[in-house]
């Protein structure tokens, strides 16, 4: 069996021309970075506004449609948000206690649940062990040794934007 070796011939790469798309892209990136800054600075402001308007019944809906133009709809949202136990004293407090509490528990059952545990390691590997059959096995390597040939780099950007 004969092989053909061709050359292929390699595109000039015009520098400049890189050049000039990177520098979009990095000025790019640098105005999403100020329009995010300034999305977050108002934000808050939009927000007291959005509830004043459902406030006086101005709303353009019943679904608490605020605003609306040709480029887009603003809906005001409420979302449900945990505090966290750190920023709560009381919290903070019954988490630590809860923690003690569990702690203890399993000191004083530590047989038990070392029993538990051993019985569930035996019946997981019982249940792995069930679940296989040696074509299974086959599969199963033959796939994740296809799968590994077929994964491929992809080239990303890192931007760090200088402020």
């Amino acid at each position: 069996m004969t092989q053909t070796i061709t050359q292929t011939q390699t595109l000039p790469i015009n520098i400049e021309t890189n050049q000039s798309i990177l520098d979009e892209y990095a000025n790019l990136r640098w105005h999403s970075s100020v329009i995010e800054a300034k999305l977050k600075e108002i934000e808050p402001i939009a927000v007291d506004e959005a509830l004043n308007i459902i406030g006086d019944g101005k709303a353009t809906n019943g679904k608490q449609k605020v605003y609306s133009s040709p480029l887009c709809d603003i809906t005001l949202q409420f979302r449900t948000t945990k505090v966290k136990d750190s920023e709560h004293q009381d919290l903070e407090h019954l988490a630590e206690m809860i923690e003690i509490e569990s702690e203890k528990a399993c000191h004083q059952n530590k047989e038990a649940i070392a029993s538990l545990k051993q019985q569930i390691a035996f019946l997981e590997a019982e249940l792995e062990e069930l679940m296989n059959t040696p074509q299974g096995l086959e599969y199963r390597a033959e796939y994740e040794e296809l799968r590994m040939q077929l994964s491929t780099k992809k080239p990303i950007l890192a931007v760090k934007l200088k402020y």
